[in-house]
């Protein structure tokens, strides 16, 4: 079941003009994608009897100093996102888009990673120095 899901990824990757082959990550379910400067990660795993679809693409570090006030600039422009969100793990902010892999199809896969793509550029911010004090 979960190889007709990485055919919908494969094929929504050729339709971005890419070769799957050459983008697939170590472990079956992985792909890396690169936008520029950013990675996009895709992963596709069975977790708990449901197949899980994620996208997600790394954008920078938490600042040192000001924490709250970044944090809550990261909050505020989530409000303006569309299917995505902004996280942060382990100090290093990222786009992330979740979801159940059965409602799939490729189209809404190259939408994903068109749009996470996109707002990765717009969002291509690090730490401003208001962010530094």
């Amino acid at each position: 079941m979960i190889e007709t899901f990485y055919k919908l990824v494969d094929d929504a990757i050729t339709d971005l003009g890419l070769n799957p082959e050459e983008v697939r990550g170590e472990q079956p379910g992985q792909w890396n994608l690169k936008k520029g400067k950013f990675d996009i990660m895709i992963d596709l795993w069975e977790q708990e009897n449901q197949h899980i679809f994620q996208v997600v693409a790394p954008l920078c570090g938490l600042p040192e100093g000001n924490r709250e006030a970044f944090l809550l600039h990261l909050l505020e422009r989530n409000y303006g996102l569309s299917s995505l969100a902004y996280a942060v793990l382990n100090d290093t902010v990222f786009l992330k888009y979740t979801t159940e892999a059965r409602t799939l199809v490729k189209e809404h896969i190259v939408v994903i990673l068109t749009k996470i793509a996109f707002y990765a550029e717009q969002s291509s911010f690090v730490p401003e120095e208001r962010f530094q004090k």
